[in-house]
């Protein structure tokens, strides 16, 4: 399991490529978040995917440990070169800073950047302002029970808009969609859903297709 603690830079990207560049937004996507994670102590993980029908419509994580990591990476050859190969590539890129609310992956690192059958969701859930502790609470409890109970679970990362306490968004990566069915069928799901009912406004779930998965396990 991941320690989470306030210093935790996490971040979601929002990558528009030109047509016909995927191949080439991987190819410097992997030299990147690969060698950083490699030899970085303080990047924890970074997320590669993107949308099944339209695959100029890309999704990427990343987890820091702290703002200063944040910025040694930034600063670091490889993204340099990373930043500078994407130039002509990416032709719209929105960051979204996420204040960490639950994060957690399994002991085994990650360490995925070939064709893969993982199942990937990014659930961007509104929730009522006046409940959102209770939803917290609740939802934690649920992720931390996932997670713990089944291993083929790999990550979950859960995080709040920055300025936006309502907006909640949750990357998840199951090994596999019967992964994913077999989680939202059991019984603690459903009991989440059942109390959370009235508290969620609106929901919306993305399944992408992963490209590049790493982090660092819990070494």
């Amino acid at each position: 399991m991941m320690n989470m603690n306030n210093s935790v830079v996490f971040k979601m990207h929002l990558i528009k490529t030109a047509p016909d560049t995927h191949d080439q937004y991987l190819n410097a996507s992997r030299g990147d978040m690969i060698t950083a994670v490699a030899i970085e102590d303080g990047t924890l993980g970074m997320y590669s995917s993107h949308q099944p029908d339209d695959i100029t419509n890309n999704f990427a994580f990343e987890v820091f440990n702290d703002e200063k990591s944040y910025q040694a990476h930034r600063q670091a050859p490889t993204y340099q070169q990373f930043d500078q190969q994407l130039a002509d590539i990416i032709v719209d890129h929105q960051v979204i800073d996420l204040a960490p609310q639950f994060m957690s992956h399994q002991d085994v690192a990650l360490n995925i950047s070939t064709p893969n059958d993982l199942w990937i969701n990014i659930v961007s859930i509104s929730v009522a302002a006046d409940h959102l502790a209770d939803f917290k609470k609740v939802v934690a409890a649920q992720l931390d029970n996932a997670i713990k109970s089944d291993p083929e679970i790999l990550a979950i990362y859960a995080g709040t808009k920055e300025g936006q306490p309502t907006e909640w968004v949750i990357y998840e990566v199951f090994q596999s969609e019967e992964t994913y069915r077999k989680h939202i069928a059991s019984p603690d799901h459903q009991d989440y859903l059942a109390r959370t009912k009235e508290w969620v406004q609106a929901k919306k779930v993305d399944q992408t297709i992963g490209d590049i998965l790493v982090n660092r396990g819990n070494d």
